[in-house]
Order: structure tokens, then sequence, then C-alpha cells
């Protein structure tokens, strides 16, 4: 098992999910071999052919959050305002 061809597309989904060990029993199923040499084979794939880094999924545009955090700092002000007169 030297070549990324010969790893199963599950296996290989299982890697890139970074769920290491669901691919190396994947592969075990697939091929028969043993704990050691699955392992390995899955190590040197993901080591081969690194993951790209990904961007960050865009956050919600409802402003909820923004909402809250005036809120919280118009509160805030409020009590200082209140504290000092």
């Amino acid at each position: 098992m030297n070549s990324d061809s010969e790893l199963p597309p599950d296996v290989i989904d299982a890697i890139h999910a970074n769920r290491k060990i669901e691919a190396i029993k994947r592969l075990r199923e697939h091929s028969g071999l043993g704990l050691k040499e699955a392992k390995h084979a899955v190590e040197a794939y993901a080591r081969e052919n690194p993951q790209p880094i990904t961007a960050k999924a865009p956050q919600s545009e409802s402003g909820v959050g923004r909402l809250v955090i005036i809120g919280v700092v118009v509160a805030v002000a409020y009590a200082v305002y209140r504290y000092f007169n």
C-alpha cells in the first residue's frame, strides 16, 4: 500500500475529515492489513497529502450578537453614570 491510488475512497475521505482511527479501521476491512501496517499507510497518506487551510465559514449577518453587545455596553455605561451621579 504505497501509492495513493491503492487507498479506497472512503478511507481517503476519513483521512481528510481528520478521522484517522476510522480510516485505519476501514483500510483494515478493505485490505486485510494488520493494525500496524494500516496505521502506517494512513499516516503516510496524511503526511504526503496535507489538507489546505480553508477559510472560516462566514458569520451570521443577522446582527443579533452585535445588538447584545451594544445592550451590555449601554447597561454598563448607565450603571457607571448612575454610580457617579
